[in-house]
């Protein structure tokens, strides 16, 4: 077997010092990156728990706007928000505390909308009235129930955005 030499560089602390820099931008960039993917991941897996849809009537769009609407009701007011679609009735969560919380069973033609307390005080008592007993009956237990359930959760929304316009303005 023959042997080839290789040649050894004499290399200056400057360029050593270079590699080690390279290194551990390297590693930190790494992190950054597999801190994000985490992040992603279980926010996956929380949003997939917001939505139980028994009937697979929801469209991808109409889910987004869901979850999207979640993630807005838990970083500004640190609620949660829970929906439950069901083919034999309306399953309600066991703490309700400080969840938002949307059921409905299209066979049977029964929705809830339920408050919690604190979002209960803070909006308008003829909207939670209209929203829990007459908007339930009107628009999420007829046919078109999808399309009630977004258009009441943008309700809700731009509710909760004049809550938030009007407390600012009040500072």
């Amino acid at each position: 077997m023959v042997r080839f030499p290789i040649p050894r560089h004499q290399s200056s602390p400057f360029v050593g010092m270079l590699r080690t820099v390279g290194v551990v931008i390297v590693f930190f960039i790494a992190g950054i990156l597999f801190w994000k993917s985490y992040e992603n991941t279980l926010e996956k897996i929380t949003s997939r728990q917001i939505i139980y849809d028994q009937t697979k009537t929801l469209s991808k769009s109409q889910k987004k706007i869901l979850y999207d609407f979640r993630r807005y009701i838990k970083d500004i007011y640190g609620l949660d928000f829970k929906v439950n679609i069901n083919n034999r009735h309306i399953i309600m969560p066991k703490n309700l505390s400080k969840t938002l919380f949307i059921g409905i069973c299209p066979p049977k033609g029964r929705a809830v909308i339920f408050f919690p307390v604190l979002l209960k005080r803070a909006l308008p008592k003829d909207f939670v009235e209209y929203m829990e007993v007459k908007y339930c009956k009107e628009y999420l237990s007829k046919d078109s129930w999808p399309i009630g359930l977004i258009n009441g959760v943008k309700l809700i929304y731009d509710q909760l955005n004049r809550l938030q316009e009007e407390y600012g303005q009040k500072k």
